[in-house]
């Protein structure tokens, strides 16, 4: 498949997941792994959406853009401590399920390729969780470039995403290597698609970004998740 398709092939996925994309976070269905691991899991899901609400509470930014805000699992978090959110996902299903699950006269919600979506206006912050590892490497340059256009100058970008480990996924996923960057992801019905999926620690992660001009301070939970902040150099 080209670069393109898997692309289009990730969008897809995202669409026919939306009902049951839920099941990773909360550790149901495919995704239950058992009490032990189940309980890392939830300790550690806990731990980074702490760590955002703390950090929302230190920046109190006013008008937020939520990037690949998918089913609103960090939107009902971030819309009640801002003014405003803007809330873009390629999926029209999972946006259905967000504004459902968020409620909230504050979030006005966009439907978008972020491959394709250029920013109107600029934001006190930027927020994308499981987003950052899904943008190919050859976009990945251009994807910071957009971020770096929708961020008001004195803004913070706040990201969260998955570490690289293999009881993350479903039981029926087998996640091949850390570099493979493209891995194969399945419905509960069993329909398969090709989808872009990187793997970041903190370290690897800044080194990438400071030639953009991107300064970072990210933290990794034991097993699950890498999280925190990242400014522009300049600012």
């Amino acid at each position: 498949m080209t670069q393109s398709e898997v692309l289009a092939d990730q969008i897809a996925y995202y669409r026919a997941r939306a009902g049951e994309y839920d099941q990773w976070w909360f550790r149901t269905g495919r995704y239950d792994r058992g009490a032990e691991f189940n309980a890392q899991w939830h300790a550690e899901t806990a731990a980074v959406e702490e760590a955002l609400g703390s950090w929302l509470a230190a920046r109190r930014p006013m008008h937020v853009l939520e990037l690949a805000c998918g089913t609103g699992l960090f939107t009902r978090l971030l819309a009640p401590r801002v003014e405003r959110l803007t809330a873009v996902d390629a999926s029209p299903e999972v946006i259905a399920i967000n504004r459902a699950r968020v409620g909230a006269d504050n979030v006005e919600y966009h439907e978008a390729d972020l491959f394709a979506w250029q920013p109107a206006r600029r934001y006190d912050a930027v927020f994308f969780s499981f987003w950052l590892s899904h943008v190919p490497d050859e976009r990945f340059a251009a994807f910071w470039g957009v971020v770096a256009a929708a961020l008001a100058p004195g803004g913070a970008v706040y990201l969260i995403d998955s570490a690289f480990d293999p009881t993350s996924t479903a039981k029926d996923h087998v996640l091949p290597g850390r570099e493979a960057g493209i891995v194969t992801r399945k419905l509960n019905d069993g329909r398969e698609f090709r989808i872009v999926k990187v793997f970041y620690e903190p370290a690897a992660l800044a080194a990438k970004l400071g030639p953009l001009g991107w300064k970072s301070n990210l933290a990794q939970t034991p097993r699950y998740f890498i999280y925190g902040e990242v400014t522009r150099a300049a600012d």
